[in-house]
This record gives structure tokens, sequence and C-alpha cells, in this order.
């Protein structure tokens, strides 16, 4: 999986359950709806990118141990 297919799945999903955490359908503002979709989206990208350098370091590791 690259970085890109980890991007469009993780941000998303996540600004979405973070609207959901908010409460659905009784929202208190918009600026915390947005607010919720935001911090949604920043970890969206940061997991992407953990899990993007994590199997980049797998592949170097088996890649390594293969070659000697």
């Amino acid at each position: 999986m690259g970085f890109r297919f980890r991007m469009i799945v993780w941000i998303p999903t996540l600004a979405y359950a973070g609207f959901l955490l908010l409460g659905g359908k009784n929202l208190a503002s918009l600026g915390q709806v947005v607010w919720a979709v935001f911090l949604g989206a920043l970890l969206g990208f940061l997991l992407a990118a953990m899990f993007t350098m994590r199997q980049l370091r797998r592949e170097k590791r088996f890649a390594r141990l293969h070659h000697c």
C-alpha cells in the first residue's frame, strides 16, 4: 500500500470519526464541528505517514536479511 492510498483511506475516515464522536446530529456549534473534523483529518494524516515509514523500515530490514 502506498502513501497516497493510505492518505485517501485514513484522512476521511478519521475526519468522519471525529464528527461522529462529537455527537452526530446534536451539534453544539459549527466551530466545534470544524475543529473535530480538522483534528480527525490531522490524526489520519499522521497515521498514514507513520504506517508508511513503518512499512519502508520493514522492507529495508527484510531486504538486508535476504541479501546476506
